[in-house]
């Protein structure tokens, strides 16, 4: 197939897009494509998982798949500019997207009055979507409170670290852990946001790590946040009994789990998402009926236990 390349600037970054020549002159009828748009980039392992889901669920259902991202979850504006030059360049028939934040409602809006199903993977901020496929972040945050509980004695002095206020997976991830901490005899102690970026966390919770020097637990709601956290808790000697629990999971995570550095993570199935997602874009292009908010599972990974040899073996 042949290709142009078109180059963008987007927020300070190039955006660019290998074209296929044929959808450079696409009729104004609608092609035989669904547009995949996440908030955060591409190359994300999370949002990889998603993509790879989507384009199986394409590939088994005749629908050519085009995935685009932005540079972080928090780039509303930049999300937007994708979106639309995406849906103009591939004239697809229909998206799923994880929306950046609730102004994405707006877009989606007159995508339903081109008649161009739209289906919300991973956060849903409501509007005219047909139906979201997500994780129950809130119960997901919960279930972090009582692992650490659990692993604490259900007391204790905790670290709630957040992402950025306005992100709708993360705002209940962290609302379901901070109602459960406190329900089960927890004490959050410091409780800040870090932002999208692994520089910006590292920095920002060194300094509240300086604060609480003997905090018990801390909770980090998703992958950049745990990674900056995990880098920065590197310089304290005394963070090594810490309940550290984090979210979603990526290759420092797992490292960081099998050297006790990390207690757990959550894990949620983003390669399902992106293939629901899909899914649920065909039945609405056949005519059925596409509604409601879908749950995908969500699971805890903790550090392997020790056999009763092992802890034996120790002990001597």
């Amino acid at each position: 197939m042949n290709f142009r390349i078109v180059s963008t600037f987007i927020t300070g970054f190039i955006l660019t897009l290998a074209i296929p020549l044929s959808a450079q002159s696409a009729p104004q009828e609608r092609q035989n494509c669904v547009t995949v748009i996440t908030s955060g980039s591409t190359s994300r392992a999370f949002w990889s998982k998603v993509i790879e889901g989507a384009t199986q669920a394409g590939k088994e259902l005749g629908l050519k798949v085009y995935a685009r991202g932005t540079v972080e979850d928090s780039d509303s504006s930049g999300q937007k500019f994708v979106l639309e030059n995406t849906m103009k360049l591939f004239h697809c028939r229909g998206l799923v997207i994880a929306p950046s934040d609730a102004s994405r409602n707006q877009d989606i809006a007159h995508l339903k009055a081109e008649g161009i199903p739209v289906i919300y993977i991973d956060r849903d901020t409501g509007g005219d979507r047909l139906a979201s496929v997500t994780t129950d972040n809130y119960a997901a945050g919960q279930l972090a409170a009582q692992k650490m509980g659990e692993a604490l004695g259900y007391q204790g002095n905790v670290l709630l670290f957040r992402l950025k206020k306005g992100v709708a997976s993360t705002d209940a991830r962290e609302r379901g852990f901070a109602d459960e901490a406190q329900k089960i005899g927890l004490t959050i102690v410091a409780d800040a946001y870090l932002g999208t970026q692994v520089g910006d966390a590292r920095s920002k919770s060194a300094e509240i790590l300086e604060q609480f020097p003997h905090a018990n637990g801390i909770f980090t709601p998703n992958d950049t946040t745990t990674i900056g956290v995990l880098i920065s808790r590197e310089s304290y000697l005394n963070q090594s009994n810490v309940i550290h629990i984090g979210f979603d999971e990526q290759e420092m995570m797992v490292e960081s789990l099998k050297n006790g550095s990390l207690y757990g993570y959550m894990i949620q199935l983003p390669y399902k998402m992106g293939y629901k997602g899909v899914w649920l874009i065909h039945e609405a292009l056949q005519g059925k009926t596409v509604e409601g908010q879908l749950h995908t599972p969500i699971e805890f990974i903790s550090r392997p236990q020790p056999t009763p040899a092992e802890s034996t073996a120790k002990s001597q």
